[in-house]
């Protein structure tokens, strides 16, 4: 069962949140956060045009859509599901907390979800981690809040 516009445009930004964590470029992270806006922003059939004439959309990020459109996901992607954590891939619903940081707080702190980040700075175990100040840990602990009052 292939994937819709929406769901394709989600697959990408899964992909490059993915691809930050393992260490990816910054330059192709953003390609493909573009990609996946301006898929989202598609007005017609996606399946019925050739998605190399969409902006944003090259070759290799087109034959990944065209896989997508097909099968529901790529190969691509799956990999990298394989590869990172889901507690780390589980972090990446928490608003303001980017893919290397997620990654950091799950290899570093053992923290694989929500609820356990929001115990985790509730401990003081962010205290003097790099990147994690008091102004961070706040911006944390609201994304916490909203993701699981919802």
């Amino acid at each position: 069962m292939g994937a819709t516009e929406d769901e394709v445009a989600a697959l990408l930004l899964e992909y490059a949140d993915l691809f930050a964590m393992n260490g990816g470029d910054g330059i192709r992270v953003r390609s493909y956060k573009k990609a996946a806006a301006s898929i989202a922003a598609f007005p017609g059939d996606l399946s019925a045009v050739d998605v190399r004439t969409v902006p944003d959309v090259g070759e290799a990020i087109a034959k990944k859509v065209e896989e997508a459109l097909e099968r529901g996901t790529f190969r691509q992607l799956e990999d990298l599901r394989g590869r990172i954590p889901a507690g780390a891939r589980t972090l990446l619903a928490i608003p303001g907390l980017g893919p290397k940081r997620a990654l950091q707080l799950h290899t570093d702190l053992g923290v694989d979800s929500p609820q356990a980040l929001g115990e985790a700075i509730a401990e003081g175990r962010l205290d003097g981690l790099k990147g994690f100040g008091p102004k961070t840990r706040q911006s944390l602990l609201e994304g916490v809040a909203s993701i699981t009052a919802g």
